[in-house]
């Protein structure tokens, strides 16, 4: 328990303030750049998630209509 209390150890602001200069020290010498195979890969997962929310959609509502057009306008 007194390495929960004791004064010894560095606060989480100065751990933080010392990440954020290696971070910027290490993106000083190398920047990040997106390249082209960084994007096709970035478009290629927004399809994987957003085409099977919009195929659900685009079911629920062809049922609906087929629903409504074949029962309920008879």
């Amino acid at each position: 328990m007194w390495r929960v209390t004791s004064r010894n150890r560095k606060s989480i602001k100065e751990r933080g303030k010392k990440l954020e200069k290696s971070i910027e020290k290490k993106h000083e010498q190398e920047p990040f750049e997106f390249t082209n195979k960084d994007i096709v890969a970035m478009i290629i997962a927004a399809f994987q998630i957003l085409l099977p929310i919009l195929f659900v959609g685009i079911g629920l509502f062809a049922l609906i209509t087929f629903l409504f057009t074949n029962f309920f306008m008879k």
